[in-house]
C-alpha cells in the first residue's frame, strides 16, 4: 500500500509544479499588462493636461477677441489687422504655389534628360552585344552544319570494316558536340543580358539636383521682391510684415474712419496685385537679374547669401535684357527679413 500511495504521490507531483508554473507565468504576464496599462495612463493624463492647455488658452483668445469687437474702433482695428494677416498668408501662398510648379518642371525635365541618357547608354549596350552574338550565331550554324555532316557520314558507315572510322566519325561528333554546347552557353549569356538590359528603366530621381533647385529659389525670390514692389502702395508690405510679426492686442492703425480707408486701400492694391498680367514676365525678368547678381557662400548651397540682394531695383527692363530701367530701388531684403516666410519655401 506504501509503495502504491507513493508512486500516486510521484505522479501527482509534476502536475501540480506545471500548474504551480503556470500560475507564476500568468502572473508575471498580468504585471507587465497592468505596467502598461499605467505607462499607457499617464501618458493619456499629459494629452489631457496638454489639451485642456491649448484649450484654455484658445478661449483666452475668443474671450480677447469678443472684447476688441466689442469696442468699433477696436474691432476696426483687428478687422485691419487681420485683413494684412491675410495678404501675408496669400502672398506665402503663391511663392509656395510657384515653388511646386517649377519644382515639378524641373523634375520633368531632368527625368526627360535622364531617360535620353538612358536609351542612349543602352543603345550602346546593346550594339555592343549583338556585335557579339552575331559571330556566335554564325558559329553554332557552322558547327550545326558540320556535325549533321559527320551524322549523315556514320550513317553510311554500317559495315564491320568500316569500324575505325565510324570511332572516328564519334570522336569527331564528340568534339562538335562539345563546340556546339560551349557556343550555345556564351549565345544563351548574351541573350540573356539583351533580356535583362531590354528590361531595365529609369529610375526618377527623389529629388531634382543642385543647379535646378537654385533655378527654382531664384524664381521664388524673384516673385517675393515683386509682390514687395507690388504691395509698396499705401505701405501694405511693409504692415503686413508688421502683422505678422504681432499680436493683434499690439496695433493700432487709428479710428474708424481712417481703418475703413486703410482696409479699402489694401483691398486695391490686393485687387491689382490679382489682376496684373504681366507678373509672370516681370518675375522672369528679375530672376534672370538675379541670377547674375547673387552669390552663394558654397557650391553645395542652393539659398543664396541674403547680402547679395540686398535691395530690389523697382523697375526691370524685359526678360531679354533684364536691367533695373532706372536708379530707384526699395531697401528691403527679401531674405534677410523673411519676407512672405520666404525659407519655408525655398528648396535646400
Amino acid at each position: 500500500m506504501a509503495s502504491i500511495a507513493q508512486q500516486l504521490l510521484f505522479r501527482r507531483k509534476p502536475v501540480e509544479d506545471e500548474r504551480l508554473l503556470q500560475l507564476f507565468w500568468n502572473r508575471a504576464e498580468l504585471k507587465r499588462e497592468f505596467a502598461r496599462l499605467q505607462r499607457d495612463r499617464a501618458s493619456l493624463a499629459d494629452q489631457l493636461r496638454q489639451q485642456e492647455g491649448s484649450t484654455l488658452r484658445w478661449q483666452q483668445r475668443l474671450e480677447q477677441l469678443e472684447g476688441l469687437l466689442a469696442d468699433p474702433e477696436r474691432a476696426a482695428n483687428a478687422t485691419v489687422f487681420f485683413q494684412l494677416r491675410g495678404v501675408w498668408q496669400y502672398c506665402r501662398r503663391r511663392l509656395a504655389r510657384l515653388a511646386r510648379e517649377l519644382s515639378a518642371r524641373q523634375q520633368e525635365a531632368e527625368l526627360r534628360r535622364e531617360t535620353a541618357r538612358f536609351e542612349e547608354h543602352r543603345k550602346i549596350a546593346l550594339a555592343s552585344i549583338e556585335q557579339r552574338l552575331v559571330p556566335l550565331i554564325e558559329r553554332r550554324v557552322a558547327i550545326e552544319a558540320e556535325l549533321h555532316g559527320v551524322r549523315l557520314q556514320q550513317a553510311r558507315l554500317t559495315s564491320f570494316w568500316n569500324l575505325l572510322a565510324r570511332r572516328r566519325c564519334e570522336h569527331a561528333q564528340a568534339v562538335l558536340d562539345a563546340a556546339l554546347a560551349g557556343v550555345q552557353s556564351q549565345i544563351e549569356r548574351y541573350e540573356k543580358a539583351r533580356h535583362e538590359k531590354l528590361r531595365e528603366s529609369v529610375t526618377p530621381a527623389a529629388t531634382i539636383d543642385t543647379d535646378s533647385k537654385r533655378l527654382v529659389n531664384l524664381s521664388v525670390i524673384a516673385l517675393a521682391q515683386e509682390l514687395v514692389v507690388q504691395l509698396t502702395s499705401h505701405n501694405v508690405a511693409h504692415m503686413a510684415r508688421d502683422a505678422s510679426l504681432r499680436q493683434v492686442n499690439d496695433v493700432r492703425y487709428g479710428d474708424l474712419q481712417t481703418c475703413h480707408q486703410t482696409g479699402q486701400q489694401v483691398a486695391k492694391v490686393l485687387q491689382r496685385l490679382d489682376e496684373l498680367d504681366d507678373l509672370p514676365l516681370l518675375v522672369r525678368a528679375r530672376a534672370e537679374y538675379l541670377r547674375r547678381q547673387v552669390e552663394y557662400l558654397r557650391d553645395a548651397d542652393t539659398v543664396p547669401i541674403a547680402a547679395s540682394c540686398a535691395d530690389i531695383p523697382v523697375l526691370l527692363s524685359t526678360a531679354d535684357s533684364p536691367v533695373p530701367a532706372n536708379d530707384r530701388r526699395l531697401a528691403v531684403n527679401v531674405l534677410g527679413d523673411e519676407y512672405w516666410e520666404i525659407y519655408s519655401v525655398l528648396l535646400n
